[in-house]
């Protein structure tokens, strides 16, 4: 499987789009917490990137097949913040989930985030996988999930790690917008 993982730029919003309407019922269910449309989809892309949200896609062959957020929880520089993710059916249960986990670890330590949180419904497996995989703190109340970790402090080798991904990733875009 030849795929690219990088962060994803405005430039990126009608893949971003088309991937979760890809979701199935269910996907959609378990990454928005209920039943989704594909009008609340494309509401929810048009203020994707005004949000100050930092977006992560792994791309197969030029489509985004799973994506990452980790968006500020009260608005604005705050030590809060949420990871949430949608992987495509299938592409499950392949690392992807994992991968964008690292990256959103290293993207929240770079903003110097102090509680990442991570919201799922409790009968979202792979989720709860992944967060306990990170050492995240697992509370379970009335469906839901919540695992909260405390990412390091950002270092130099943490924004050089970051930087160079989102250089190579940037340029990796021009290509994939141009096709």
């Amino acid at each position: 499987m030849n795929k690219t993982l990088r962060k994803l730029w405005i430039g990126d919003l009608g893949a971003l789009r088309a991937h979760l309407k890809r979701l199935d019922p269910e996907a959609r269910r378990l990454r928005f917490g209920g039943v989704t449309s594909d009008e609340f989809i494309d509401a929810y892309v048009d203020t994707a990137f005004r949000l100050d949200a930092t977006i992560f896609g792994v791309l197969v062959g030029g489509e985004i097949r799973a994506s990452a957020e980790l968006r500020s929880i009260f608005g604005g520089p705050t030590p809060d913040a949420e990871a949430a993710f949608a992987v495509e059916a299938g592409w499950q249960d392949q690392g992807l989930g994992s991968e964008l986990m690292d990256r959103i670890l290293t993207a929240a330590q770079n903003r110097g985030i102090a509680r990442l949180h991570m919201i799922c419904l409790s009968e979202n497996a792979r989720m709860r996988h992944i967060a306990g995989k990170f050492g995240a703190r697992l509370t379970f109340a009335e469906g839901e999930v919540t695992g909260e970790m405390s990412p390091a402090g950002p270092t130099p080798l943490s924004l050089l790690d970051e930087f160079v991904h989102d250089a190579q990733g940037f340029v990796t875009a021009v290509f994939d917008w141009r096709r």
